[in-house]
């Protein structure tokens, strides 16, 4: 599974929620990046707009095209410092509903979900994250770096 560029595009969403990843990471917490152009559909936005950032559901932070003509959901958690205070009920509603947006649209989701931590804490996230959700292999956990060596160096 790579990303697609053409995929993305090809979303309903991306018309009005296209944003680089670069900026959407920059805004979640990153220092820098090692994306340039490369285009993801904001859901979070897409969420704020929808319902005029009153009454929000939780969302993944954005879904990026994959070659396999599905959407994958990615969450970034780069201000986390301590990874076991996050809440498994967030996080799985944050799934479902960005999985019931994108379904809405028509376009199938994939089955692995990337959560985003910064190095410092990786090891532990990686753990947590394990545990939390009994070592379901479709969630992965990624620094940005590996995120951007996995999906998108073919």
């Amino acid at each position: 599974m790579n990303y697609s560029s053409q995929v993305t595009s090809d979303h309903p969403l991306v018309s009005r929620y296209q944003k680089l990843i670069d900026v959407i990471l920059k805004n979640e917490g990153a220092r820098t990046t090692p994306f340039v152009a490369e285009v993801a559909i904001d859901i979070d936005q897409y969420e704020i707009e929808k319902n005029r950032g009153i009454n929000r559901d939780n969302t993944m932070d954005f879904t990026i095209g994959l070659t396999n003509r599905q959407m994958l959901l990615v969450e970034a958690k780069l201000r986390v410092k301590k990874p076991e205070n996050l809440s498994k009920n967030e996080l799985g509603r944050k799934i479902i509903h960005s999985k019931e947006i994108l379904i809405g649209h028509g376009v199938p989701v994939a089955k692995e979900k990337v959560f985003l931590f910064n190095e410092d804490v990786i090891g532990q996230a990686r753990f947590y994250i394990s545990r939390l959700f009994q070592n379901n292999t479709n969630l992965k956990v990624y620094t940005i770096q590996e995120f951007k060596n996995n999906l998108f160096n073919p």
